[in-house]
């Protein structure tokens, strides 16, 4: 009895020793099975990515190829057709890459040209304004001092002396203040044709400094033509290997692939060139915005 108690007891703290194993090894079978399917997934996934783009015909040629290379010939198929997939990925990169910093570029330019067609046109606005109230304060002085004028002229042709010496005292007391006035409206108009030769001076010097993209710009046109090339011949070493796959023959195939691995190579290398240059483009917008932000307002 006594021993039918002591392992009621361990059953009843332990649990039942069958069942405790059942359980664990359940437990590592989902482990596994669980680990099996996302290595699965991982694997089938990365072997979709590689390589170039295939239509289904393509495809099951190129599978065909694969099941009947031996080992070592397979192996190296499998590598250069894992090039050719990291090379057109690394071309579609440099693509959207160059696509955003162009974009930015080409808004940049158009604010810059804003900016240096607006330099300094609030203190030029602001000395034309000046040039206008001093006319305008003056104005009435202008008026009278050529009425004098005129009254001092029509006493000479009746020869009335002390009209005229009256008149001409008049005029001699206005003569130097209307000077002064005009001496005024004339240091006015000077300041603000002095303030629109440094615009114009400095507008034409960061449209210099704007237009260093320019041969960058050409570079650019001439990269994207042999951009386009590159993609042609990178097509026309596709639908060569696609041929190749359809013989079956696994040393062409290999030589179609490298071929093809080639010349994504060259294709990724073009579009990386363009992006250089755009960042240079880039460069050059840096320094004409940095000009006009340490201009004094």
């Amino acid at each position: 009895m006594k021993k039918h108690s002591f392992m009621s007891n361990l059953s009843n703290r332990y649990g039942a020793r069958p069942n405790l194993c059942a359980n664990v090894w359940t437990r590592m079978s989902l482990g596994l099975i669980i680990i099996f399917s996302i290595s699965v997934i991982y694997y089938s996934s990365a072997a979709e990515a590689a390589g170039p783009e295939l239509g289904v015909t393509a495809q099951k040629a190129w599978e065909t190829v694969l099941s009947k290379a031996d080992s070592q010939t397979k192996l190296s198929l499998q590598r250069a057709y894992e090039n050719v997939g990291n090379w057109t990925t690394q071309e579609q990169a440099w693509e959207q890459k160059t696509k955003t910093i162009h974009a930015a570029n080409t808004k940049e330019l158009e604010q810059l040209r804003v900016s240096i067609r607006q330099i300094d046109d609030a203190k030029i606005a602001g000395l034309i304004e000046k040039v206008k109230q001093t006319e305008a304060r003056y104005e009435s002085l202008f008026a009278l001092y050529s009425s004098v004028n005129r009254q001092l002229d029509a006493t000479k042709a009746i020869k009335n002396k002390e009209w005229s010496a009256a008149i001409r005292t008049q005029a001699d007391t206005l003569k130097p203040v209307v000077q002064l006035a005009r001496q005024d409206i004339r240091f006015k108009k000077k300041e603000l044709g002095e303030a629109r030769k440094r615009k114009s001076a400095e507008v034409k010097r960061l449209r210099t400094l704007l237009a260093g993209a320019d041969p960058v710009k050409k570079q650019i046109q001439t990269g994207k033509k042999q951009a386009s090339l590159s993609k042609e011949r990178y097509s026309n070493a596709l639908q060569q290997f696609k041929q190749s796959t359809k013989l079956g023959q696994s040393s062409r195939v290999l030589s179609s692939l490298n071929s093809l691995s080639a010349a994504a190579e060259k294709w990724a290398g073009s579009k990386q060139h363009i992006y250089t240059l755009e960042q240079k483009v880039s460069a050059t917008y840096a320094k004409v915005r940095q000009e006009l932000t340490k201009r004094p307002k």
